[in-house]
C-alpha cells in the first residue's frame, strides 16, 4: 500500500514487508531475502530472495514484483519521498528469485532504503499511478507482512474509523500469537488518550508527558524508544535579510538556553541537541565543538555586526532597522510552547521576535514547500543509517529536497556526496565529523534538542523488545511474537 500518514505507515509496516527490516535494535537485517551480495566496486547489489514466497493473497512473489516496485518509486507521479534512493538505480532479473540492483555510484545506507515495503505487480500493474492513493486497492492491502487485511469501519460520513486485520497464513516468518490487531482511528489525542484509559484500545504512540502522567502506571508500561530525530530551527536568509549574516545567525544559536528550554517547555523530557546526529558514536564523535548557551557571545556577535543595543531591555538596531524575525511552526501543542520559550529566550538577547502558527496540515504544502518562512521550527528524522545529503547538500534546496536552510557550502557538498558512498563506517565519521565543524561555523540552522518516541501499551501485551526505531511505524517490529497474557483455568 502507499503510506502518507503515520496511520498508513502502522498499517503498512503490519501487512507488508520490505527486502531487509530494522530489527527494532537499530540494526538493518534480511526480510524477504535470503542472502546478498556487493560487487567489488560497491554498484550492484546481488539479491536472492527466500524460497516459497507468497502474497497475502496466496500468488507467489518473485523479482518482477519487486522490480515493479522500485519503479514505481522512480514515477515522478507517486512524488515519494523514497524517490531519491531508487532514482539511478536500474533493476535486472536473473530468474524468479535473484536480481541485481544496479547504482550509477555507491550509496553506504543502500539497505536501508531496501526496507520498504514491497507492491504486488498483480494488483497494482493495471491501475495508473495518479489514481494509486485513492484505489480501494490502497485501503485493502496485500502484502507479505505478518498480518493482512480482514475489514474496516467507517463514519457516516466516510471517515476511516477501524482496520481490523488477522494474521497472515502466507508469512514467512512465525505465525503471530495475537489472534487479530486492531487499528482505531481518533479525531484528536485527547480522545484517543480516553480510549486507552476506558480499555478501548492497548496502545497509543507519540504521547507526551502529560499523556504519561495521566495514564496509571500499574495498568500500562511506557516504551521510550530512540528515533533518529532532532527540532531544530531552520533559517531562511531568502526571506529575511538579518539572516544572511553568519554573526547574527550564529548570536541566535547562543542566546537560546537549551536545557532551560527543555524543562520549561518540554517537561525535561528531551536532550539538548548538538546536531544533525542523536544517539550513539554519531552523536559522541561530533558533540565537541557544538554551540551551547553563551549570551556574551551573542552580544559580541551581534556587536561585530554593528548592530547596537539601547539598554538591556530594547532590541538591537542597525542603521535605524530593528533586529526582527518571523518564527514560524504548526499548532502542535509541543511546537507551540517551544516557539514561546524560544521568543522569550530571543526578546531577552535582544531580538524582536514574531510568532506564526500555521495549521499542521497546512506545513508541507502551504510552508516547507514554497519555502514561505523565515525561521521554520520543526522536526526532521534522518534515518537509522543516516544519510545527510537531502537535508544539507545545495542541490536540495528547493522543494522537493530538505535543504530547509538553503544552506551551500563547497566542502560540505563535497563531504556529504562523498560520505554517501563510503562503506567504511570510520571514514564516513570522520567526515560527518568535519561537517558537523562546518554547520556549527555557518549556522545555518539552530538545533535544539532530541526526543525518545514514547509508547504506551497496556501491560497484558507481552513481547515487546524493540528499543531503537527508524520511524514510528517501527515499533512494531517482531510484533508476531507479542503475547496477551492469559490465565490457566482449569477444568
Amino acid at each position: 500500500m502507499l503510506a502518507a500518514t503515520d496511520p498508513d505507515f502502522d498499517l503498512a509496516r503490519l501487512t507488508t514487508k520490505g527486502l531487509f527490516a530494522n530489527d527494532g535494535r537499530g540494526n538493518v537485517v534480511p526480510d524477504l531475502v535470503e542472502k546478498w551480495e556487493l560487487s567489488p566496486d560497491q554498484k550492484t547489489y546481488r539479491l536472492s530472495l527466500r524460497p516459497n514466497l507468497h502474497w497475502s493473497d496466496g500468488v507467489p512473489l518473485t523479482t518482477a514484483d519487486v522490480i515493479f516496485t522500485f519503479q514505481s518509486l522512480q514515477d515522478k507521479t507517486l512524488a515519494s519521498p523514497w524517490a531519491a534512493s531508487f532514482r539511478d538505480v536500474t533493476f535486472k532479473s536473473q530468474d524468479e528469485r535473484t536480481l541485481n540492483l544496479n547504482l550509477r555510484e555507491p550509496y553506504a545506507p543502500f539497505l536501508g532504503a531496501l526496507t520498504i515495503g514491497l507492491i504486488p505487480e498483480h494488483i497494482w500493474r493495471n491501475l495508473p499511478p495518479n489514481r494509486w492513493l485513492l484505489a480501494e486497492t490502497n485501503l485493502k492491502p496485500v502484502g507479505t507482512g505478518p498480518f493482512r487485511f480482514k475489514s474496516l469501519t467507517t463514519t457516516n460520513n466516510g471517515q476511516l474509523k477501524s482496520y481490523t486485520l488477522e494474521p497472515n497464513p502466507y508469512t514467512h516468518t512465525n505465525q503471530p500469537y495475537l489472534e487479530r490487531i486492531i487499528l482505531r482511528f481518533y479525531s484528536d489525542r485527547t480522545t484517543a488518550l480516553e480510549a486507552l484509559r476506558q480499555g478501548a484500545v492497548d496502545g497509543l504512540g507519540g504521547v507526551g508527558s502529560a499523556d504519561k502522567e495521566a495514564a496509571s502506571p500499574k495498568k500500562f508500561s511506557v516504551h521510550e524508544l530512540t528515533l533518529p530525530h532532532y527540532t531544530a530551527i531552520f533559517y531562511n536568509p531568502e526571506k529575511n535579510p538579518w539572516l544572511q549574516e553568519k554573526a547574527i545567525r550564529q548570536g541566535l544559536s547562543y542566546a537560546i538556553n537549551r536545557p532551560e528550554l527543555v524543562r520549561q517547555a518540554l517537561n525535561g523530557e528531551a536532550q539538548p541537541a548538538t546536531g544533525p546526529f542523536t544517539f550513539g558514536e554519531l552523536r559522541a564523535r561530533t558533540a565537541a565543538g557544538a554551540i551551547t548557551f553563551d549570551p556574551t557571545k551573542t552580544t559580541q556577535l551581534f556587536t561585530s555586526a554593528g548592530l547596537t543595543r539601547q539598554s538591556n531591555q530594547g532590541p538591537y538596531l542597525k542603521d535605524g532597522r530593528t533586529l526582527e524575525l518571523t518564527l514560524t511552526t504548526t499548532d502542535a501543542d509541543e511546537l507551540t510552547a517551544v516557539a514561546e520559550t524560544i521568543k522569550q529566550q530571543w526578546e531577552s538577547a535582544g531580538v524582536k521576535v514574531n510568532l506564526e502558527i500555521v495549521p499542521v496540515a497546512k506545513l508541507q504544502s502551504g510552508v516547507i514547500t514554497p519555502r514561505r518562512y523565515q525561521a521554520l521550527l520543526t522536526s526532521e528524522i534522518v534515518g537509522l543509517d543516516p544519510d545527510l545529503y537531502p537535508f544539507w547538500h545545495s542541490s536540495q534546496a528547493a522543494a522537493p529536497g530538505l535543504n530547509l536552510s538553503q544552506f551551500k557550502n563547497p566542502e560540505a557538498d563535497r563531504l556529504l556526496a562523498e560520505a554517501r558512498q563510503d562503506q567504511n563506517w570510520q571514514n564516513r565519521l570522520a567526515k560527518y565529523t568535519r561537517l558537523q565543524e562546518i554547520l556549527a561555523a555557518e549556522s545555518p540552522t539552530t538545533f535544539l534538542y532530541s526526543t525518545t518516541y514514547a509508547y504506551l501499551m497496556d501491560r497484558g501485551i507481552n513481547g515487546f523488545v524493540t528499543t531503537v526505531i527508524g520511524q514510528p511505524s517501527d515499533r512494531w517490529a517482531g510484533v508476531e511474537q507479542w503475547y496477551r497474557q492469559t490465565e490457566r483455568q482449569w477444568k
